[in-house]
Order: C-alpha cells, then structure tokens, then sequence
C-alpha cells in the first residue's frame, strides 16, 4: 500500500528515528508500504520518516545488482573519500542541492529476516545510504545547501513548507 511522503515543512522528518526493538508483522508491513510508495514515486531510496514512522529502517536502490537494500537499525562502519555531487529527494521535490559525501561506505544492518549484513558501496549507491541514514537522523539536504543555494530555492522551499 502507498504511503504519503512526508514534505520539507513536516516536523517529523526533523525527528530522530528510533532503533526497531522486534521484527514483526508492523516492520514487515512498513517496509512493503515503503517499497511500494518508492517504486510508485520513482525513488532511489526512502526512510521510514519519510513516511512518519520513526523507526530506524531505509530502502535503497542498488543499481548495479538490480535489487532493493533493506536497512533495518543501520550503521556506517567505514566511510572513505570525497565526492561532491547533486542530490534530489522526495521530500523536496524538484529540489536540487549539491553535496560532498563519503565516495565509499560501509554498512552495517539487520535485513527483514532479523540477519546481519554487511555491505560496501561506492558511488550512487554509498550516497543513498548515507542520504537515508541522514534522514533517521533528521538532518535533510538543505542543511548542506549553501546560502546562494538557499537563496536559489527559497520560492520553492517557502511554497513546500506551506502545503
């Protein structure tokens, strides 16, 4: 079932996601919901505050194996490089802020199946992570723009906030 994607302006996408205690038949069903609500926005990754659930879970799209990553309690257990690079999201849409983040990462989780994993990723997909991770956190993209980038969506920002 599609979920509404929260929109900048939300306050609960400025909350801290909290660490999922049981995976059960709700987290199960969540991340259905999220998949179907990313896969229908044509998203590359979703948080569950993204959706106003404050648990610590994100989905991401891995291209290059042509799978979706479940993320339960996430952590970043390595991070290498620098790369800077635009980042939309669907909590701003048509918004684009330029960013520097880790080029590589690795991740540590728990998948749906209450398994641990460990994955590292490079490129579009080690940016993904570390973009759902921020949002369990409650840190979005404008906290990276620049104030000429400010500035530049402050229409649109302001048109956002009051939906």
């Amino acid at each position: 079932m599609k979920q509404r994607i929260r929109i900048y302006g939300d306050e609960v996408l400025r909350k801290t996601a909290s660490d999922v205690k049981n995976i059960d038949r709700n987290i199960a069903k969540l991340i259905k919901n999220m998949r179907d609500t990313m896969k229908s926005a044509g998203g590359i990754g979703l948080a569950a505050t993204q959706v106003g659930v404050l648990a610590n879970v994100f989905l991401a799209l891995d291209k290059d194996r042509d799978r979706i990553i479940t993320a339960i309690n996430p952590r970043l257990e390595d991070i290498n490089g620098k790369e800077i690079d635009v980042e939309g999201c669907l909590s701003f849409p048509e918004i684009y802020i330029y960013i520097e983040r880790a080029s590589k990462v690795v991740l540590k989780a728990l998948d749906e199946q209450s398994k641990e994993f460990i994955i590292e990723a490079k490129g579009l997909l080690a940016r993904c992570i570390q973009h759902e991770i921020d949002h369990l956190h409650g840190r979005l993209i404008i906290d990276y723009a620049s104030d000429a980038e400010k500035e530049f969506w402050k229409e649109k920002l302001d048109q956002l906030q009051k939906k």
